[in-house]
């Protein structure tokens, strides 16, 4: 039986796009033959954006929709979707029509010929050059440069994995940005591939200056988790022996000092900076032991969700029903039971 292929398309204030766009996007699905599921997910829009999907839903099977309360963000309409997704291959793109759904059905091909996650790269990107493509270019490359990635274009939504890749995804704040880093990091093979993009024809752009400097700061982030996710105090603890290290060296010249030249300890600044760096020391190391206390506790018990949903709607029909997600406290007690 051919792979069912789910479709994920975050929505905040799309009025304009949602029709035409779910035209595209079923004579592209149609024309690969398989079933497949549409999963929109409304990131708590403030125009006929809700409207418009609950409309779509009720004429269209193949339609689920998710409701957030609030907007909450790209990367929680992504980490929903794909806890909600039923399909064995997972398709995100953007609902703003600058994503050509035409390209999915030739990014599927490319997933069948082994890889497990292929990527969009927008070449020709048909956006404005001073405010989003020299940004674009400059997070991009520093990006490759901190994570060695070599995927070129990484803020292109259009993405197509395999699930056991999106089950194994856990994405929180604005990491979406982030994701073939996060991929490639869990080993999975890798495939760039050039589509069309699009010139924006209604709606406005989420996009700021602002988002640049938050990808800076995610990067910090994903430099962590890319190296020391399971393994935090590495990286503590060897900043906190490098300064205790120092700190046991400009001890010792200091008391070279005191012996060789007479320079009595209380006359020299450079005692209270080798105590200072071993207060610190002492600090990061304590600093590792919290956060390997921190990341078990994660791994072994954490279940929560950065997003709330008020509704859903369409997950009746057929197999998109989610299994209900355990609580923490559920986790908890079903692992004392077996441990008992």
């Amino acid at each position: 039986m051919k792979s069912t292929i789910s479709v994920l398309l975050p929505v905040y204030n799309e009025e304009g796009n949602l029709r035409p766009l779910f035209a595209e996007l079923t004579s592209a699905l149609d024309g690969l033959g398989r079933p497949y599921e549409i999963i929109a997910i409304d990131d708590g829009s403030t125009d006929q954006s809700a409207r418009i999907l609950t409309e779509l839903a009720h004429t269209n099977s193949d339609l689920r929709v998710l409701f957030f309360r609030r907007n909450t963000g790209q990367t929680a309409a992504f980490d929903a979707g794909f806890r909600h997704a039923s399909g064995e291959i997972i398709v995100t793109m953007d609902s703003d029509l600058q994503n050509d759904p035409a390209d999915i059905p030739r990014m599927v091909r490319k997933l069948d010929e082994g890889y497990d996650f292929v990527t969009g790269w927008r070449k020709n990107r048909q956006d404005g050059f001073l405010l989003r493509k020299i940004p674009s270019k400059l997070a991009n490359w520093i990006i490759r440069k901190v994570t060695k990635t070599k995927v070129h274009d990484l803020g292109c939504s259009l993405k197509v994995y395999r699930r056991e890749i999106t089950d194994e995804l856990r994405i929180y704040g604005e990491m979406h940005r982030f994701i073939a880093v996060l991929v490639e990091g869990l080993g999975a093979k890798v495939c760039e591939l050039e589509v069309h993009h699009r010139a924006r024809v209604s709606g406005t752009s989420k996009y700021n200056l602002t988002r640049s400097y938050k990808v800076l700061i995610d990067l910090v982030t994903v430099w962590f988790l890319q190296g020391y996710r399971t393994k935090p105090s590495y990286i503590f603890g060897g900043v906190g022996g490098a300064l205790m290290g120092a700190s046991g060296l400009i001890c010792v010249y200091v008391l070279w000092e005191k012996l060789a030249l007479g320079i009595w300890v209380h006359r020299n600044p450079l005692f209270l900076i080798a105590i200072f760096f071993g207060v610190i020391a002492v600090q990061f190391l304590a600093l590792g032991l919290l956060a390997e206390l921190t990341i078990r506790n994660y791994f072994e018990s954490s279940a929560r969700h950065p997003y709330s949903i008020s509704r859903r709607l369409g997950f009746d029909r057929g197999q998109g029903q989610p299994e209900p997600i355990p609580s923490a406290w559920t986790m908890l007690r079903s692992q004392q039971q077996m441990s008992e």
